[in-house]
C-alpha cells in the first residue's frame, strides 16, 4: 500500500473513531421506558375523555330540525313602510322625546333627548329651545311635564312602559 493509501485509510479510521465517541452518551445511560399504566389507571383516563353515551347516539334534535333545510333560513327583511307625514309628530315642541322622569322625595328631573340623541336634564324652571323660542318648565310629574310657551300652558304627557293603561 503506498503512503497515500495509507494515510487515507488512517484519516478515515481516525474520524470514524471521534464519531463514536460523539455517539457514546446517546449511546450509554438512556432511561429505562416507562412501566405500563395498571388497568385500573387507563380505564379511568379513557372514561374521562369518552364523550358521554346519549349525546353521542341521540340525534334526535338534528332530524327534527335538519341543519339545511329551507325552514331555517331567517325570514325575508320587511318591506319598507310608509313613510311618516309629519315624522316630528310625537315629539315635544317637534324637537324633543321625553326620555322619562326621576322624583325622589320633593326633587324631580325629566329627561328629554335631542334630535340629535343628547340626553338633557331639566328640573322647574329650566327652559329648552324650540323652533319658535325658549319653553319654560313649569313643573315635573310622573303622569307629565308642564311648559310655559308662548304665553301658554302646554302639558306634554309622560309614557309609561308597562303601566296599566285602563
Amino acid at each position: 500500500m503506498s503512503v497515500k493509501g495509507a494515510a487515507s485509510v488512517l484519516l478515515v479510521l481516525l474520524g470514524l473513531g471521534f464519531a463514536g465517541l460523539a455517539a457514546l452518551p446517546w449511546l450509554g445511560d438512556q432511561d429505562p421506558p416507562p412501566p405500563p399504566p395498571d388497568a385500573e389507571a387507563e380505564a379511568a383516563a379513557q372514561a374521562a375523555f369518552a364523550p358521554p353515551e346519549e349525546e353521542a347516539t341521540d340525534l334526535s334534535a338534528f332530524l327534527a330540525r335538519p341543519l339545511f333545510s329551507a325552514a331555517r333560513r331567517p325570514p325575508p327583511p320587511e318591506a319598507p313602510g310608509l313613510p311618516l307625514e309629519d315624522p316630528n309628530e310625537g315629539l315635544l315642541f317637534g324637537a324633543y322625546e321625553i326620555a322619562g322622569v326621576v322624583v325622589l322625595g320633593q326633587s324631580a328631573l325629566a329627561m328629554l333627548r335631542d334630535r340629535e340623541g343628547r340626553l338633557l336634564r331639566l328640573r322647574a324652571g329650566d327652559s329648552v329651545e324650540t323652533p319658535d323660542g325658549a319653553a319654560e318648565l313649569i313643573s315635573v310629574g310622573l303622569d307629565g311635564l308642564t311648559f310655559r310657551h308662548l304665553g301658554a300652558t302646554v302639558v306634554a304627557p309622560v309614557r309609561r312602559e308597562g303601566a296599566n293603561t285602563e
